[in-house]
């Protein structure tokens, strides 16, 4: 049995669900049609007026995607702030031992500092605006499709890691069919 194949074993069922990378995640427009709204640029106005005379207004339109991080990190809004293990390390370690082990077999000599774990995480055309420098992504699950699009290049990541810098590329997923999981290590300014 593979990596790609053991990983799937520990995988939990769910993920926590976010809203919260609408600019990735993309516009969730059947969502937009059933609230009558209108989208302006990242911000669907809905019909009619607050009480106070403002347009009404819901941010929250981006798909819902599953996703889990895992590495290190420090507070943005404590100054000298120690550096910690990410919340994802504790809840998921099976899951964490896994993602490194994928690392250290398929791209020994990258340096990264996170992990995010994707599940069924469509994103739209963006750039990775907080990553340094290369990141690795890599897909496994039982899917067709999805192909990461690179500067408009197709991608096969399925049991394929793959290098590419998204800070400087822009970067979308293609339509897949079936359960869909991705891994992209990257660093980020701490």
């Amino acid at each position: 049995m593979n990596l790609f194949e053991e990983i799937l074993k520990v995988l939990p069922k769910k993920l926590k669900r976010t809203r919260k990378r609408p600019n990735a995640s993309g516009i969730d427009m059947d969502y937009v049609k059933h609230i009558k709204g209108t989208l302006i640029k990242n911000t669907c106005v809905l019909p009619g007026l607050t009480k106070t005379g403002k347009r009404k207004v819901n941010h929250g339109i981006g798909n819902l995607a599953e996703s889990q991080t895992f590495g290190k990190t420090k507070s943005m809004f404590v100054k000298n702030a120690p550096i910690i293990d990410r919340v994802g390390n504790r809840m998921f370690p099976k899951v964490y031992e896994m993602l490194k082990k994928i690392a250290d077999i398929h791209f020994p000599d990258f340096e990264y500092q996170d992990i995010c774990l994707n599940h069924n995480f469509k994103c739209e055309p963006h750039f990775d605006k907080k990553n340094r420098g290369a990141s690795y992504i890599v897909g496994f699950g039982d899917y067709t499709g999805g192909e990461l699009n690179i500067d408009s290049k197709k991608n096969d990541i399925r049991h394929k890691p793959l290098k590419f810098n998204g800070f400087q590329s822009l970067h979308w997923v293609e339509d897949w069919v079936g359960d869909r999981w991705t891994a992209v290590y990257f660093k980020k300014k701490l």
